[in-house]
């Protein structure tokens, strides 16, 4: 069901999808459809919540395998760097940021998930600082809703306009930017290599 509706709501949009074309495309009923979800919101949130869990997870494996700081300063940041390849769950997000525009409750049970998510990352910010010994160059909030909102913006700016935005462009984006986040401002000599425009044709 969960995997319909994420299908569905991309295709169509939360506000054109029905409860009738998730539980069809799932296969079943819409009696079914209301014994596991109260409606679409509900399913919805979760969706969200599972796209959010598995980035997490992610982002943990990271933090317990790495056998030392180098390698897991550059686990992390080539995660971070390729967040906005997963094209359903970008989408998803999308939506979800314009649903929350336009319905006022929708964006009162979007905001409660979106404070724990914060509340995570920043959780998971802390851990970072004290194993790597990195202090933080800003408050854990002020990074976590920065790092947020820069892997949703490329993301956006990828989909609207890959020819420009590329693949590369967009890696080297988030990788600079969260490196800087994360560790400051590379030396001057790294700026400069980093800063040849790719080819337009580089995807």
């Amino acid at each position: 069901m969960l995997e319909a509706a994420q299908t569905i709501f991309t295709k169509k949009g939360f506000e054109n999808a029905s409860v009738e074309d998730i539980s069809a495309a799932a296969g079943y009923t819409r009696g079914a459809f209301y014994s596991n979800f109260g409606g679409k919101t509900e399913l919805f949130i979760e969706l969200l919540r599972r796209s959010h869990a598995g980035v997490k997870l992610e982002f943990d494996r990271i933090f317990e395998i790495a056998p030392d700081i180098a390698t897991l300063e550059a686990g992390i940041i080539q995660y971070y760097s390729q967040l906005y390849r997963d094209d359903l769950c970008g989408v998803l997000w999308m939506e979800a940021k314009l649903l929350a525009i336009r319905d006022v409750k929708f964006r009162n049970k979007l905001n409660i998930f979106l404070t724990e998510k914060r509340a995570e990352i920043m959780d998971f910010l802390h851990r970072f600082s004290a194993r790597t010994g990195v202090a933080p160059l800003a408050p854990a909030e002020v990074l976590a809703v920065g790092l947020m909102s820069l892997a949703e913006g490329v993301s956006f700016a990828h989909r609207v306009d890959p020819q420009r935005v590329n693949c590369k462009l967009a890696e080297a984006a988030l990788a600079w930017f969260g490196r800087c986040a994360l560790f400051g401002p590379p030396p001057e000599s790294q700026t400069e290599s980093e800063s040849a425009t790719p080819a337009a044709g580089d995807l």
